[in-house]
């Protein structure tokens, strides 16, 4: 029998989290490399997403998904309730540690108050450990996942393994509050932790050093950006020719993306009438993606189309 247990596991937020390196890499929307470097540099971070609600309830449907887990592959899930740390800038806090299961004894969590990389150098019985990775989300991320996780969680379990040492790392979701996936296993590979890492320290480095990263398209760059401004003052300036290049850069792409806005639109709408024609409201178009044609809101009549998943790396 297993049993839900929920750690308030203890966190070195000075150092870059496992959590935050899918972000510094570009892989996490909704946690860009400004955002991350504003929060390490005591900078203010609004509408942070571990305070959502969809956070909170991840938070406290994790012990539940990990006792299934414990459950359902027969394992020993230890909880650690400490960081772990490498070379002084990066840590992680997994949600837990997979073990096998001792003769005699029955498919548990338990809570681990120790040094997890000083545990599982000395005990036996991690020989066989392995990262655990939990995660919960929406039924409409379903596609999300249909293929393989989001590369972003992928991240987040090698740099986990890479710093508690262990071999593999199994991630398991919970979609829509009903349908468990996984577990999806990550083995460790030298190769692709070394391109992780690489330019996981050069960020740190500008963490450190209190140089920006590269500006993007994000509203954190925005509120960087803007921040900045609050200091300037009503003056009109001649543009130099970086200046103007930007500013021709800028409007060319203001007219690029309405003419392709357009373009999507009618596209869509085109879509939308083969599917009604066919009585259908999903497609699947082979290598291209499932396409799925849903109502964003019932008090409208208007129907919209979702993309593709995996069209999320293009963009």
């Amino acid at each position: 029998m297993s049993v839900a247990i929920h750690v308030d596991q203890k966190r070195d937020e000075s150092l870059l989290g496992a959590s935050e390196c899918a972000g510094v890499l570009g892989l996490d929307t909704y946690n860009p490399p400004i955002k991350i470097w504003r929060r390490h540099r005591g900078l203010s971070v609004p509408d942070d997403a571990a305070q959502s609600e969809p956070a909170y309830w991840g938070t406290v449907l994790e012990p539940i998904v990990r006792g299934h887990y414990a459950v359902r592959s027969e394992r020993i899930v230890v909880v650690p309730t400490r960081s772990s740390t490498r070379d002084g800038w990066l840590r992680c806090t997994p949600d837990g540690i997979s073990i096998p299961v001792p003769r005699g004894e029955s498919p548990r969590c338990d809570v681990m108050d120790s040094d997890l990389s000083g545990l599982i150098a000395s005990h036996n019985r991690y020989a066989s450990a392995g990262n655990l990775q939990v995660k919960t989300c929406s039924a409409w991320l379903l596609d999300d996942w249909r293929t393989a996780p989001p590369a972003k969680y992928e991240i987040q379990c090698r740099v986990e393994m890479a710093v508690t040492g262990l071999p593999w790392s199994d991630l398991v979701c919970l979609c829509g509050g009903q349908q468990y996936l996984g577990p999806f296993r990550f083995e460790r590979s030298a190769e692709i932790e070394d391109r992780i890492l690489g330019p996981l320290r050069e960020f740190w480095d500008m963490v450190m050093s209190g140089r920006a990263p590269t500006v993007d398209h994000t509203d954190a760059w925005r509120l960087h950006a803007s921040e900045k401004m609050e200091r300037a003052r009503p003056v009109m300036v001649r543009a130099d020719q970086p200046m103007f290049d930007e500013i021709q850069g800028w409007r060319d792409a203001r007219v690029a993306v309405r003419k392709a806005k357009h373009a999507e639109d009618q596209a869509e709408n085109q879509i939308l009438l083969r599917l009604s024609a066919a009585g259908a409201t999903r497609v699947d178009a082979g290598t291209i993606g499932r396409i799925t044609a849903y109502k964003p809101n019932k008090n409208r009549p208007t129907w919209a189309i979702k993309a593709p998943a995996e069209w999320k790396e293009d963009q």
